[in-house]
Order: C-alpha cells, then structure tokens, then sequence
C-alpha cells in the first residue's frame, strides 16, 4: 500500500489541495471562486497537456529511429525486425491517443515526464537542474523589468502635460529659476527614459547579447558567456571550504542573460505601466480627489499608481512566458547550458519529441499557477475583483 501512495503521491497532492478547497467553498464565496480557479487551471493543464503532444507528433521521426540510427552509427547492422521491436518496446506502435494517455497518467500520478531518446535517460535526470536554472533568469529578469519600470512609468506619466519651465507667478524669480531648472531635468530624463523604451521594443535580444560580447572583446577582456570561467568550471563550491572566488565568477557572468532578457521586458513593462498611469489619473475620482485638496505625490500614489497596479499583477503569468520565449535564442548566442537551450537542442537537432513536450509543459505549469496565484491573490487584497467575486 505504502508502494502506491509513493508510486502516485503527484495525483494525492492535486486532491488534497482540491478537496481542501472545495470544503471551504461551502461556507465561503471567496473560496468557491478559488476552487473554481483551481478546476479551470487543472483542465487548462490537460487541454496544454494534449497540444504539446500533438504538436510533438508532428515532428518527423521518433525515439525508435533516433536509438537505432545511433546504433547504426557504432557500427552495428539493423534490420528492419529489430526497428520494430524497439518502436513496440517504447510503445510507440500504439495508437497516439493511447500514448497520450499513458503520457498524462504518468504525469499526473507520478510526476514522470518521460524518456529522452536523446540523451537516453529519463527526462527528469536530463533536465536535472537546468529548468530551475531558466527559471531563475526569467524570475530575475521580472524583477529586474519591475523593479526599473514601475517608478519610471510613473514618473514619466506625472511628466506628461508638463511645461518645460516653470511660470508660477506666486513665486519668486530665484525660485521659478530653480523650479525650471528641476522640471528641464525631469523632462530631459522623461525623453531618455521614452528613448530607451523604443530601443528595448526595437533591438531584439540576441543582437544585444551580441554587441556586449563583441564589446567585451574590442575591450581585450574575457567574454562573460556560459555561467563559469573555464578557471572555475571544475572547482567545486566548497572544496576546501566555500569558493568565494566562485561565487563571484558565476555573478560575473549571470548578469548578462538577466540584463539582456530583462531589456525588452523593462522597456514594455515601462510604456504599460506609463499608459496605465495615465489613464487612471484622467477619470473622474482623481479629479474629485484633486477638488479636495488631495495633490502632489499622495495623489497619486493613492488613486491612479494604487490602481494601475492590479492589471500589472495580473499579467506576470504572460510576462514570463513572453522572457521565456526570449531565453532559447539567447541561451545560444550567451552559450547557457539551461532548459531554453536544451528546448533548441531537442527540437532543432535531436527530434527528441518527450524532452521537448516535457520543457514546453513546464513552461505552461509555470504560467497557470502564477495565473491562478495572482487571481486568487487580487480577489483576496483588490475590493474590486472582491466586490465582482461576491456577486
């Protein structure tokens, strides 16, 4: 018994939660519309589940083939008997839903994503930690893209409407002189700011990771690509106690995968968040807010900033996805060794069609539960998706 608890604990998690969920739901409106969240985004699973796979079987050739043209490689004589018995032994002579099936039972019972005919392993040993790896960079260039372009998206939005110099006749001529010179400033880094925003829109990332390296070498300095020099490739990160001057390398050469895929995501994020800003500060309740004496910096991070930020909550599924998107090309050119460049290598060069299903369904995973998060987590904190909830 204990066997097959352990053999299926993936499918004992997912009712657990559900059934958690589901009683709550009984005394609480809030938790009904949690469990109806937690339904789609399992079905949404399943549905994402069914078109990797079939976009998979459109790829030519399967595991069978590429085992056998690698044995065929070593020297070895094939015949067409034995093709067949490798394709019968991976179960690959099955109708393609029934593999499907089998597919999505071993997901959801145990986790297994599978066999990797490529690497001729498991696909979870292949991935091993380059998933979380990939993760990693694209959670660092979230943050990056946030953290850079929520303040600056509102400050560009408090620049619109703005005179580039200051006439307030209630001041005095020193005092309009001091506040122009402020506001040219301002003004001046609003445009840089716009400038940086269309490049980042304009410039795709590999072309950026290109013009660093190139950079680095005009300069004669070592190109920061891969995540180690070859000096700390081999060292161990505590051998001999902790390799300080490891960590230190593997800084050095991380930041450029998080810049560069965190380039246009900043500038996007920035052009949102300014748009957002505006719109919200044009309505009607800022301007009776402004009637009241409400203004300045309390204005607006009260009512228009306060309410822009829901929407940009609420997008952090899709921002991931669309860095993700960005990540293989440039894992190439930066030579990274994560799940991005593993996703080229299978789909490009091997046909691996279970590797590549398998990093194409974690990527969905990865986006559904962050959607599911940030719409359980604005029903919970935003009055207005509470008060649309309750009803």
């Amino acid at each position: 018994m204990s066997a097959f608890f352990l053999n299926t604990w993936l499918l004992w998690v997912l009712l657990g939660i559900g059934a958690t969920i589901y009683f709550k739901a009984f005394t609480s409106q809030y938790w009904n519309y949690v469990f109806s969240r937690y339904v789609m985004a399992l079905l949404t699973l399943l549905l994402v589940s069914g078109m990797v796979f079939a976009l998979m079987e459109t790829i030519p050739g399967d595991c069978a083939e590429k085992m056998i043209a690698y044995k065929s490689s070593q020297g070895q004589i094939i015949t067409e008997a034995e093709i067949n018995a490798e394709r019968a032994r991976m179960g690959l002579d099955q109708p393609a839903l029934q593999r499907w099936i089998t597919w999505v039972s071993n997901l959801t019972l145990k986790g297994d994503l599978g066999f990797s005919c490529s690497k001729r392993q498991s696909v979870s040993s292949a991935l091993g930690d380059r998933f979380w790896l990939s993760f990693g960079f694209c959670i660092a260039g979230l943050l990056l893209s946030y953290l850079i372009a929520v303040p600056f998206g509102v400050f560009s939005a408090r620049m619109i409407g703005k005179s580039w110099l200051n006439r307030n006749p209630q001041l005095q001529t020193n005092q309009r002189v001091v506040a122009s010179i402020i506001t040219l400033c301002q003004k001046f880094l609003d445009n840089v700011l716009r400038v940086i925003s269309y490049l980042g829109l304009a410039i795709p990332n590999f072309l950026l990771a290109l013009t660093i390296i190139l950079l680095f070498v005009f300069a004669g300095k070592a190109m920061p690509t891969g995540l180690f020099s070859d000096e700390w490739a081999q060292v161990g990160w505590f051998e001999n106690g902790f390799q300080f001057g490891k960590l230190w390398d593997f800084l050095s050469h991380i930041w450029l995968p998080i810049f560069v895929i965190g380039w246009s995501a900043t500038a996007l994020q920035l052009q949102t968040v300014r748009a957002l800003v505006v719109d919200e500060s044009n309505k009607l309740y800022v301007e009776a807010a402004r009637a009241r004496g409400v203004s300045g910096l309390a204005l607006w991070a009260k009512y228009p900033v306060r309410h822009s930020i829901s929407p940009l909550f609420n997008s952090v599924g899709f921002d991931y996805q669309r860095i993700y998107n960005d990540l293989p090309i440039v894992a190439v050119v930066i030579g990274l060794t994560d799940s991005a460049a593993l996703l080229i290598e299978a789909l490009a060069m091997t046909n691996d069609q279970q590797l590549a299903a398998a990093i194409l369904f974690l990527v969905a995973l990865v986006v559904i539960v962050f959607n599911f998060s940030t719409d359980v987590i604005l029903a919970a904190v935003d009055p207005r998706v509470r008060r649309s909830v309750m009803s």
